[in-house]
């Protein structure tokens, strides 16, 4: 059988409101208002898989753009 200990389900808590708390952030930084309600809404939805996709959106076009400054 498979124990969760409580250290872990802090660990992955905290670990959760931070990846949303970054996300929001970012979103609040980097969208127009209506993209911003469309993203708080995917992010607060579906707060694991909102915040990931989030984060990778935002990084994927981060390098993109650093790779465009570059050439």
């Amino acid at each position: 059988m498979l124990f969760i200990s409580p250290m872990q389900i802090i660990f992955m808590g905290t670990l959760l409101v931070v990846m949303i708390i970054t996300s929001l952030v970012l979103a609040s930084k980097n969208e127009s208002t209506f993209k911003f309600l469309i993203w708080v809404a995917i992010i607060l939805g579906l707060p694991f898989i909102g915040s990931v996709s989030y984060l990778i959106k935002h990084y994927a076009l981060s390098q993109v753009k650093t790779n465009n400054l570059l050439r």
